[in-house]
């Protein structure tokens, strides 16, 4: 009985050990440059400013789950946690990089899940909501003719949605349609993956 005890006191030791030696989310002292690995338009990179004010929000929180599987490529989805609203890398001032996908309440990283405190949820969701407006100042204003996958932003994902992301105005979808025959085979059906050319009026 006292080995069988002494023996789950030092499985538990090891377990704590092991969360505490978790590497914690970089500072925003550590980084120099924040790219986006998901979702992209055109470019990649995010502003230092965004990124640096990102980490700022996620200070605090905790590892709650050390990473059994490799880490999830962007875009796959988890039964039992939330997917990633945004995938970024980080370069830290080492040169090492670091991956992080963060949701509204988790972020994944290479190790394990890193829980978003509850007072700092609305921070990050307010950072993420910034990269998002970010990501449609750059659509808007990109020069036509230019490529654009359906669902990089919310579009509805629908023509007429994407018509009204870049025109403004939702009627203008068959023009965007007219321009993407040979990957469209009808205006109705959008599976979502296409990369489509967004042409200039």
């Amino acid at each position: 009985m006292r080995a069988w005890l002494i023996s789950i006191f030092t499985l538990l030791q090891c377990h704590m050990w092991a969360s505490a030696a978790l590497p914690t989310i970089p500072t925003p002292n550590e980084v120099i440059r924040y790219e986006r690995l998901q979702p992209v338009f055109l470019f990649t990179q995010i502003s230092k400013e965004r990124g640096d004010a990102l980490l700022a929000a996620l200070a605090g929180g905790r590892h709650i789950q050390e990473r059994q599987t490799p880490l999830l490529p962007p875009g796959a989805m988890c039964g039992l946690t939330p997917p990633p609203k945004l995938w970024l890398t980080v370069t830290r001032t080492n040169g090492s990089k670091y991956r992080l996908g963060v949701c509204s309440s988790l972020v994944y990283l290479p190790e394990g899940f890193y829980e978003i405190t509850a007072a700092a949820r609305e921070k990050v969701a307010n950072v993420v909501g910034q990269l998002e407006d970010d990501l449609r100042r750059d659509i808007v204003s990109a020069p036509r003719p230019c490529p654009y996958k359906i669902g990089t932003i919310d579009d509805g994902g629908t023509l007429s949605g994407v018509a009204r992301l870049f025109y403004g105005d939702a009627t203008k979808w068959p023009r965007i349609y007219d321009a993407n025959r040979a990957v469209l085979r009808s205006p109705h059906q959008i599976a979502g993956s296409e990369r489509l050319t967004i042409p200039k009026l």
